[in-house]
């Protein structure tokens, strides 16, 4: 992982280390974090487990998975201790009331949290939408048209690159707010045992609004014709 600083999430001089950025570790850490506690909440349900102790037993996976990547990279980042932290209140919250809820509710102050990160990293050198975007596109083919090495000095002379990803730092902020509110208020609202599967459609469902959403914004104010001009004009001036 990279080291946290005043940029929100990482250094600009940081080595990005990148076990889990192929593909394959792409799809295995969906399908920790998302498909396998899902799927196993509604086969302990179906040994007839307590609702409770289903949820718990289903998110260990998760927390193993953690713990894996930890020793991978040979650090706990800042979002797996939250992430423990969220399931650990959580459990002590729902033994206490015999409630599950608090179990289900977890997943919206999970995304709330991120949503406020995602807008108080304004106040940063650097948004995190910022940060993000460069980290993932200098892993793709787009690298080589959009120069995200180059990012930097778009940053200090174009206040129109500058507002486009602040605007978008906004976007996803509120997208998450949103998502979080809506995950609450379901995990009260609804039946214990059909919030698991919903909420977890809501990940792709939040994801892909906030991604087309970016992209209809970023097409009209022409981003990415920018970047290429700015990349291009670089080139000629060497």
């Amino acid at each position: 992982m990279t080291r946290v600083d005043d940029d929100g999430i990482m250094s600009e001089g940081s080595t990005v280390h990148r076990p889990l950025a192929g593909l394959g570790g792409q799809i295995g850490m969906i399908i920790t974090d998302l498909v396998v506690p899902v799927a196993g909440f509604y086969i302990l349900r179906g040994f007839g487990i307590d609702a409770v102790l289903a949820l718990i037993l289903a998110g260990l996976p998760t927390v193993v998975a953690i713990g894996i990547r930890s020793i991978k990279q040979r650090k706990v980042g800042a979002l797996g201790i939250f992430v423990l932290a969220i399931l650990t209140g959580s459990v002590l919250l729902s033994f206490i009331t015999g409630s599950p809820r608090f179990l289900l509710a977890r997943e919206g102050w999970f995304t709330g949290a991120i949503g406020l990160a995602f807008l108080m990293s304004l106040r940063f050198r650097r948004p995190v939408a910022f940060t993000l975007a460069r980290t993932m596109i200098e892993t793709t083919k787009l690298a080589d048209r959009l120069r995200p090495q180059l990012w930097d000095e778009m940053w200090e002379e174009s206040a129109r690159f500058r507002r486009a990803w602040h605007t978008s730092t906004v976007l996803w902020g509120a997208i998450m707010i949103a998502d979080a509110l809506v995950r609450v208020v379901m995990a009260y609202a609804l039946p214990v045992d059909i919030v698991p599967l919903i909420t977890g459609t809501l990940w792709a469902v939040t994801f892909v609004v906030a991604q087309v959403a970016q992209h209809a914004y970023f097409k009209r104010i022409g981003l990415w014709q920018l970047a290429t001009e700015f990349t291009r004009a670089e080139e000629n001036s060497e």
